[in-house]
């Protein structure tokens, strides 16, 4: 039996013993220590014993000044040593009283550790097993910088491996099977890398146990290249400096402005904020006058890093006066345009600062700085922008460490689409020109000498005319010609290296579904040489009718110029996004804990819909409405600002625009289970959070102010990520929000919030299941008692019930279509529901749903239905 080494006048709980220690007994009636003991008086409620809460360990705890609410993070410890992943958060009002809490922490933790407490593996020998996991070889010239108990952690210097410090805690870690094995917890940002790793290696064994990437990225799908393939969005005109005079000035495109094919660049002058920024951008040491003329502060270091070397490259200078506002030509390539594009990164980065803590991200709350003017937080961690970065394309991310540790921003370069010419001479059946893109790997058509040659079908042997299989059956035909085959099964690098293996000089692919071609990728495109392109499934349809005549079909292919890159350095929407990572990771579980927020597939994962809505909200103008179509991204796709970039649907509160709703997640394959397919289901129901209080409230021009409904919807997200518990699912999340309007606006808000949620499926009624997974939620449209619909009235006309009067049975049919879901509610004529189920639309308007009467009294009752558009009530008589 486990020996118990609290003293017999504290069994109540051990932590009335954590606060009669010494230098604490005075603390008794702090917040935190109200936290500490409320939360121990729920140990009933919550299944967990006396050991299991036995002086935990306090990661975070702040209290906001304006609101007087206290939020305390805590994490569970055995003896002495923290159990990674086993998280509670608790929340005080102004009287430090408990208004919300959550916990994971490990029921009969005594029994699941059963692991020895002191470790075979050193903390070096830990950084070793660390450093080999991740393939980064071994670490060279490692020492201690800061040292400390093994529990609770020390820290390293880079050691050859990483950028960036490396902090060392020995903790546990949960196994599958529920048993919690003794780790070493590291962390390490590998150099030249788009990750930022927190690892768990065994701690007797050295073996990788779990892995968690601070690093998030937006790295575009090949639905996205699609969708750029052919686009022909007008290049920005040439912007001049206006040869600004005024000091503290900053030629960009500001604040509402998403990118150059949004609006207009302009000077801006003295943008840094009195209360937030009170010394300026430039500034580090909390006194009047700048530290830096080059886009360095407190705030952010932007530089390039096109050598991707993840350490500081160039910054524009703006001189003792600091004026950055330099020319801009986009017919340019990007590297003649950095000056422009560092200071736009850097003005963005504070921007998000700015307005941010007014809405909650502050010191307090780990926001990135590198001197904490208030002395709340952990300061040392302003943000590294790194612009035009060399380390990869169509991208860009945000790494998050804990409060204390310096966030690195990646900004990439987008190359414009390699446009291809397929030019067929004979037979006259086919002859004339087809469009085509070229592949994204091997080598590229020329611009000016075409390549020749005749096509040919390839015949696999197994999937036919897919090319996945080699060698290929009639690879004497293919040597020398260039081979045709079709989109499916396999990646298209394997199709164009068993092309290239059978002798072929290039490759052109039929895409398989409608629509245009675009630019393929690969994962597997090292030694690929020849160059392919894609055809539209029309056109490649043409070219196989005239191969089945037998004839030779004699073509040309010519290759194009290119524009000039994209540079992800001024799409603002996509910089707000990036920050918004780092907003979410810090204020979720706390400053202190970076893994709360896993952008694992197969999770709820609402970080990139978090990201997303802060890159919408910081770009939405005066005038501009929710039923408007925004894309992400347009400007870096290459489209117009109207068009769609890089997600699946573009933002809308119109339900023709966007009709995704919860009921969306796990479904069509593995659609709605990657992380940013999950994020949109998300950010579509806080986009209309936001257009439904401002449609209350009104919009504030003023972004940084306290009314509006645009500010009160920023506020209660940000809120929310304080209030929901560490790996939210939706269902949290929209709790999290509700309780926020409690606590900061007395539940002003409650009917709308139920009402907007649960019109895309998250109303009172669903079911979250596990938040680490898609698969095992039930989406719900109702709403709770008490709760009123708003919804228009629709006709009586618009729907059938029949027969009336009704003896056992009566079926409900709607005339009119919806885009959720319809709901149909039986009840009587004072309005208590007798029966109440969601149709699916398509059958509620076909064939209609049948309810029972046969236990039903004579008399009237009322049949109500709610669809997309609006609910209807059609009175019926029952008679037996």
């Amino acid at each position: 039996m486990h020996k118990s080494f609290t003293k017999p006048a504290c069994r109540v709980l051990a932590f009335a013993c954590l606060l009669a220690a010494p230098g604490l007994a005075s603390a008794q009636t702090t917040p935190l220590s109200s936290a500490l003991s409320q939360f121990g008086s729920q140990r009933n409620k919550l299944g967990l014993s006396e050991s299991d809460l036995s002086n935990p360990a306090v990661t975070s705890s702040y209290t906001e000044p304006a609101s007087g609410i206290t939020h305390v993070y805590l994490r569970q410890r055995y003896q002495g040593i923290e159990v990674y992943g086993a998280e509670a958060d608790v929340h005080l009002n102004q009287a430090n009283k408990l208004v919300s809490m959550h916990s994971n922490f490990v029921a009969g933790v005594a029994a699941q550790a059963r692991a020895a407490t002191v470790p075979a593996l050193s903390a070096v020998q830990a950084v070793a097993a660390a450093a080999t996991a991740l393939n980064l070889g071994s670490p060279s010239g490692l020492a201690i910088e800061q040292n400390g108990q093994p529990a609770t952690g020390l820290v390293f210097n880079e050691g050859g491996v990483s950028l960036e410090k490396i902090p060392v805690k020995l903790m546990y870690q949960a196994r599958p099977s529920g048993e919690l094995v003794l780790v070493w917890d590291v962390t390490i940002a590998p150099k030249q890398g788009n990750h930022y790793w927190n690892v768990r290696v065994d701690a007797a064994t050295g073996q990788l146990v779990d892995k968690t990437d601070y690093t998030v990225s937006e790295p575009v799908s090949f639905a996205d290249l699609a969708r750029r393939s052919l686009a022909t969005a007008a290049w920005p005109a040439p912007v001049a400096s206006a040869k600004a005079a005024t000091p503290n000035s900053y030629g960009v495109w500001p604040i509402t402005v998403e990118s150059p094919s949004h609006g207009a660049r302009a000077v801006v002058t003295n943008p840094a904020d009195a209360t937030y920024s009170p010394f300026g951008w430039h500034d580090t040491n909390g006194v009047a006058g700048a530290e830096y003329t080059i886009t360095r502060g407190n705030n952010v270091y932007a530089y390039e890093d096109r050598s991707k070397r993840d350490t500081p490259g160039y910054s524009p200078n703006g001189g003792t006066d600091l004026i950055f506002d330099f020319p801009f030509d986009q017919t340019l390539a990007a590297p003649t345009n950095q000056d422009a594009a560092i200071t736009n990164l850097f003005y963005w980065n504070n921007l998000m600062h700015d307005v941010m803590a007014y809405k909650g991200f502050d010191e307090a709350s780990g926001n990135f700085q590198s001197r904490n003017y208030t002395g709340a937080g952990t300061p040392q961690d302003y943000v590294q922008a790194e612009a035009q970065d060399g380390s990869d394309v169509n991208n860009a991310n945000f790494s998050t460490p804990v409060d204390g540790s310096r966030p690195r921003m990646q900004m990439f370069l987008w190359p414009g689409i390699v446009r291809a010419t397929l030019t067929v001479s004979s037979p006259a059946s086919v002859a004339g020109t087809y469009a085509g893109i070229n592949a994204s790997f091997g080598r590229k058509l020329s611009a000016t000498t075409p390549l020749t040659g005749n096509l040919v079908l390839v015949n696999d042997g197994a999937t036919s005319t897919l090319g996945c299989t080699a060698p290929f059956i009639n690879v004497a035909a293919v040597s020398g010609s260039i081979a045709v085959v079709d989109r499916g099964t396999c990646d298209f690098s394997l199709k164009v290296r068993n092309a290239q293996t059978a002798g072929a000089k290039a490759v052109i692919v039929i895409n398989n579904i409608a629509g245009d071609p675009y630019a393929m990728g690969g994962t597997d495109t090292i030694g690929v040489k020849i160059p392919s392109l894609m055809i539209s499934l029309a056109d490649g349809n043409k070219l196989k009718t005239g191969l089945s005549t037998g004839a030779s079909v004699a073509v040309s292919l010519l290759g194009s110029i290119p524009p000039p890159d994209r540079d992800g350095d001024y799409d603002n929407g996509v910089i707000a996004h990036e920050y918004g990572h780092g907003i979410s990771t810090r204020l979720t579980g706390g400053p202190a804990n970076s893994s709360c927020l896993p952008n694992n597939t197969g999770y709820e994962t609402m970080g990139e819909g978090w990201s997303d809505f802060f890159g919408l909200w910081m770009t939405t103008k005066p005038g501009d409405k929710g039923e408007t179509a925004r894309g992400v991204g347009t400007y870096l796709s290459f489209e117009s600002p109207t068009d769609l970039g890089i997600r699946s649907k573009p933002y809308s509160t119109d339900f023709a625009v966007n009709n995704y709703t919860y009921a969306q997640l796990g479904t069509t394959g593995d659609k709605f289970s990657e992380t940013h397919a999950v994020g949109e289901v998300w950010c579509a129901m806080l986009w209309d959070l936001n257009w439904a209080l401002v449609r209350k409230y009104g919009y504030n021009t003023d972004l940084k102010g306290v009314t509006g409904g645009n500010n009160i919807a920023l506020k209660l997200v940000l809120d929310g990520c304080k209030l929901q518990p560490c790996t939210p699912g939706f269902v949290d999340g929209r709790n999290a929000i509700l309780k926020a309007d409690s606590l900061y606006n007395n539940a002003a808000n409650a009917s709308l919030i139920w009402q907007v949620f649960a019109r895309r499926g998250l109303g009172y009624s669903a079911v979250q299941g596990s938040s680490k997974s898609v698969n095992d939620n039930t989406a719900s449209f109702d709403l709770p008692a008490g709760v009123l619909a708003t919804q228009k009235q629709l006709s009586e006309d618009v729907l059938a019930v029949y027969p009336n009067p009704a003896n056992s049975q009566l079926t409900v049919r709607t005339l009119i279509s919806s885009r959720t879901p319809v709901q149909v509610s039986l009840l009587t004529v004072l309005g208590t529901v007798l029966q109440k189920t969601e149709v699916p639309a398509a059958i509620m308007q076909q064939e209609g749903m049948q309810l029972n009467t046969t236990s039903l009294a004579a008399g009237l009752y009322l049949v109500k239905i709610s669809t997309s558009d609006g609910i209807v009530t059609k009175k019926i008589l029952v008679q037996h």
